[in-house]
């Protein structure tokens, strides 16, 4: 499968907008969490947010799962201070959850994009969410 049937990892200013799709393999987390690393290179000294939008994601699969705790830890001591998932089912959020090392004053789940768009704009995240997230 291409990348963007996998997912989209785009930054705008201090927030990293992803968009997960289909079944995440062990070798795509590990991927990501390459390309998030990258992707922050320049303002992981400084608080920033993640924006995750995985309303078209199935889930990791089991041999994944280390790798995708591997991105929040990273994210985590690297200065992410903040984020909002945008999700349909009660499991995806549940799985996130047992991932994220935040509490609910940071982390913010809902099923609207613009809800979680407007959350990061209060804690001082200003967000517009780009055209390839949708």
């Amino acid at each position: 499968m291409a990348r963007d049937e996998l997912y989209r990892l785009e930054r705008v200013g201090k927030v990293v907008c992803v968009k997960l799709t289909n079944v995440w393999s062990k070798s795509l987390a590990d991927q990501v969490y390459s390309e998030v690393q990258e992707l922050v290179q320049d303002i992981k000294h400084e608080p920033w947010a993640a924006h995750v939008d995985m309303r078209d994601w199935i889930m990791p699969t089991i041999e994944a799962f280390d790798s995708f705790q591997k991105i929040y830890d990273w994210c985590a001591k690297n200065n992410q201070t903040h984020e909002t998932t945008v999700c349909t089912f009660a499991t995806q959020k549940r799985l996130i959850s047992d991932f994220s090392p935040y509490t609910d004053d940071y982390h913010f789940f809902t099923q609207k994009p613009s809800a979680a768009q407007d959350w990061l704009n209060s804690r001082g995240f200003p967000l517009i969410l780009p055209s390839t997230m949708d």
